[in-house]
């Protein structure tokens, strides 16, 4: 069972990278991949019993999928000594300007269904 989740895993991220590439999406392929799983899983929910087991079993590892990040960290700290104010600045705008929006568009989506309160 491990080798068919695996496969059916990498096979949506393939089919994504394909899918975003061939239609020149502005989205990325892991996302289009997370997507066609997320099509997958409603449409054959067995599908979500069987592969279940392995899935639990990456999540509950998945930090060791992090250390190639930190490694490439460590590869680039000459770049990060000169460029990190600019990333950390980066970084924090976009975060708050993701969080201003978002309670932008709750706010209007509220006013636009006219639920003002919680109840």
């Amino acid at each position: 069972m491990i080798i068919q989740t695996i496969f059916i895993l990498l096979g949506c991220q393939t089919m994504g990278e394909v899918l975003a590439r061939l239609l020149h999406l502005p989205v990325p392929g892991a996302v289009m991949g997370m997507v066609l799983m997320f099509g997958l899983l409603v449409a054959f929910p067995a599908l979500a019993q069987m592969t279940r087991a392995v899935i639990v079993v990456i999540l509950a590892n998945l930090s060791i999928m992090f250390v190639p990040a930190g490694a490439g960290i460590i590869g680039y700290l000459a770049e990060l000594r000169t460029e990190g104010l600019a990333l950390a600045v980066t970084l924090i705008a976009s975060t708050v300007a993701a969080l201003a929006v978002g309670a932008w568009a709750f706010v209007l989506t509220a006013r636009l269904t006219g639920n003002h309160g919680v109840e």
